[in-house]
């Protein structure tokens, strides 16, 4: 049974995880109305077990068969060199017939179009979509569904799937990052696993140290939006989808058959259901994470408590298992059949499927005249209705019966090429009848011309910062190409900003959500009529033209291969474009050889972006500039810093990244611009730091190459056209 739906609105999809094929089918047996799984690479859950080829096209087949769809998460970032695999994997789903790919890079839009692979895109989430320009420019580049941030409000939903044209997806249940998706780097620069090649090691789970104790101030409880079976009903969204591919079957039968119930019937979960999400994954008890709009201490488990549901865990999941195995045992396609069988002639078989799929079939066994007993009417029908293990089974059998025998293996023989058949036209029109084959992005604009000036650039924070890198120009008769200045810095009192336009880049929130991107919009419109023509772009949100102004790409877009970076670089008309901080030396120059690229020297490294202020769940909110820092269990201390003029956080590494002293193979990079990135220095540091890249011996007391001489993403990249 499934969700009954308004007059004209249709149902919501329910989406479901699969880490393993026991996962998969129990997903379909508890009625999911789609799964998505990964193969054995570039899935963003590599610890998972994955699928293989041949389990991936078994798994596709088994969904279609009963009504299901099948999405393949192709969603880590990729470099270079693994290019060719890629293709020939995205080949292969589209062979397979997976309904879509849940993506992250943005070389594979670009990829589906060079090579004609005609499979449906979704933006996953750690694409960062959260506002409606997000949706939409996802849409230009090739996308038909998005998955949005978990970080947005019901309200924000509606909006962006009522208005960005094409379809949403949503998470309603399951284990919920502290950072956005796709913005965290805090197990790749702790420990070298990057949560973008789907390797974390979830050290936003571990407590911290703070002036409250040792807490778990960085670990959200799941999600669960059970509650707000109306609202998920309306907010718009296409799919609601479950997370938990690491998971057990156990937990995806049971959140599933949850879930089903409640859409199904449109109500909210008795206490029994309540206690069953609880008991198949206990982190500290459920919240409706963002869904309300609503931040805060609520949402967390601080004090990791003892589970209470632990005594009766596995009796609970030998039950939920056990009737998803009934379950899936109880589906059955029903057939309707004719049957001919005529002394002289060939047994004739028709077969019908409610859906419309049919085949008629003959034998090459001529029916003889029956010398003692014919074969009768029961005993046709009694051997045409063993289907066995198969999810076919007749309700209706006609017998056309004109005399004669045959033996009763020639009715076997027919019977199983019949239901073969059957099943082949089941699937085909299940192909047909699916998506249309996507838009595909057109051919990119023509490369705009690159950065007027190349060499060193700086961010700063404050005119504190800005006035110390002046100080060192004016001293040192040194000149830095740009400087980024945080737009809500520029608009509080641009005059110290004025004399300096021309270099001046305009650095927005990394966050924008509907409200903020209204101001967004004021500010820029302002700083423009002011002189200020540059603007750094941090989200695909940017990417559509802003003819106003000339463009940089930022970090936060995760380019990690020549292809996203030429793609990127392209649609918005980008000068340069920052390279992802996990790629090494080697994967920077093959890529900066190909278009103008921007790298970090040095600045402490932004390790985590969150919606939730990590210092006001303290009591301490840092209102204006202050600083604040979490210590972890080795007595490492991570600076807290505001994006911008928000009240979303900033986890910055404990020390910060520095190459200024190995400026000669910095410059062999290839990169156009070499960027100094300030957060907390103050200003004798800023001069230090600056002085050290022009041939100055000054080095911090403490500080990482990050990812330069080592990598995350590949161990050795080379160029490779396609």
């Amino acid at each position: 049974m499934r969700m009954n739906s308004l007059p004209g609105k249709k149902p919501p999809e329910l989406l479901a995880p699969a880490g393993n094929y026991e996962c998969f089918r129990a997903a379909l047996a508890m009625g999911a109305d789609a799964v998505y799984l990964a193969g054995k690479n570039f899935g963003a859950r590599s610890y998972a077990d994955n699928f293989e080829r041949a389990e991936i096209e078994s798994c596709v087949q088994f969904a279609h068969l009963r009504g299901a769809k099948v999405y393949a998460a192709v969603n880590t970032l990729v470099g270079d060199r693994e290019i060719p695999e890629l293709v020939d994997f995205l080949k292969f789903l589209q062979s397979a017939r997976v309904d879509g790919v849940i993506v992250q890079d943005t070389a594979i839009p670009e990829l589906a179009r060079r090579h004609n692979i005609a499979l449906g895109l979704h933006a996953s989430t750690q694409m960062t979509v959260h506002n409606l320009n997000g949706a939409k420019a996802a849409a230009e580049l090739g996308f038909s569904r998005v998955v949005l941030a978990r970080e947005l409000s019901f309200d924000e939903i509606k909006y962006i799937s009522e208005n960005c044209g094409i379809e949403t997806e949503i998470f309603v249940h399951g284990a919920m990052c502290m950072s956005y998706s796709g913005q965290c780097l805090m197990s790749s620069a702790l420990g070298g696993r990057s949560g973008n090649r789907g390797r974390c090691a979830q050290p936003c789970r571990q407590p911290y140290r703070t002036d409250r104790g040792e807490k778990f101030v960085l670990s959200l409880k799941d999600m669960a939006l059970i509650n707000e079976i109306d609202k998920l009903t309306d907010c718009g969204a296409a799919s609601l989808k479950i997370e938990g591919r690491m998971k057990g079957a156990a937990y995806t039968a049971s959140v599933v058959e949850i879930y089903r119930r409640c859409l199904d019937e449109r109500r909210k979960p008795t206490k029994d259901e309540l206690d069953r999400l609880n008991r198949v994954f206990y982190r500290g008890g459920l919240s409706s994470g963002y869904f309300d709009g609503k931040t805060g201490p609520r949402m967390f488990a601080f004090d990791k408590p003892d589970n209470p549901y632990a005594e009766s865990v596995r009796e609970a999941e030998k039950a939920v298992l056990a009737r998803a195995a009934q379950n899936e045992n109880n589906f059955k396609i029903p057939l309707k059949a004719e049957i001919r069988f005529n002394t002289g002639a060939p047994i004739r078989l028709k077969v019908k499927a409610q859906s419309g799929a049919s085949t008629d079939v003959k034998s090459d066994y001529i029916v003889q005249a029956a010398k003692t007993k014919p074969t009768d009417a029961d005993k046709i029908i009694g051997q045409l209705s063993k289907t066995g293990g198969s999810v076919f089974e007749f309700d209706d059998i006609s017998v056309k019966h004109g005399g004669g025998f045959a033996p009763l293996s020639e009715i076997n023989a027919l019977r199983r090429l019949a239901l073969e058949n059957v099943k082949a036209d089941i699937l085909r029109r299940y192909d047909g009848a699916g998506p249309a084959k996507p838009k595909l992005p057109p051919p990119p604009n023509d490369i705009p011309d690159g950065p007027e000036r190349r060499g060193v650039t700086a961010d700063v924070r404050d005119r504190g910062q800005f006035r110390a890198l002046l100080e060192f120009e004016r001293e040192n008769e040194k000149e830095l190409a740009y400087i980024g200045v945080p737009i809500d810095e520029l608009c509080e009192d641009p005059a110290p900003y004025e004399p300096e336009t021309e270099r001046i880049i305009i650095l927005p929130r990394n966050i924008m959500h509907k409200d903020e991107y209204e101001n967004y919009e004021k500010q820029l419109k302002r700083l423009k009529g002011l002189g200020f023509t540059r603007l750094r772009i941090e989200n695909i949100s940017e990417i559509l033209r802003r003819d106003e102004f000339e463009l940089f790409g930022g970090r936060r877009l995760n380019i990690t291969n020549g292809l996203s970076a030429e793609l990127m670089r392209r649609s918005a008309g980008l000068r340069s474009i920052f390279l992802s901080p996990e790629l090494n030396m080697a994967q920077i120059r093959e890529t900066a050889a190909c278009l103008p690229c921007e790298i970090v020297i040095y600045g402490y490294q932004p390790l985590m972006l969150t919606e939730n202020c990590v210092a006001r769940n303290l009591g301490r909110c840092p209102c204006g500039n202050e600083i604040n820092y979490l210590t972890d269990r080795l007595g490492k201390k991570f600076p807290i810093i505001r994006d911008g003029g928000s009240c979303k956080t900033v986890l910055l590494n404990t020390c910060p990244t520095f190459m200024c002293d190995k400026m000669g193979e910095v410059k062999q990079s290839g990169a156009a611009l070499l960027n100094l990135c300030f957060t907390i220095e103050g200003g004798d540091a800023v001069k230090k730091i600056c002085a050290a890249c022009f041939g100055g011996n000054y080095r911090p007391r403490e500080f990482t190459r990050f990812h330069y001489y080592k990598g995350a993403i590949t161990e050795k990249a080379n160029r490779i056209k396609i």
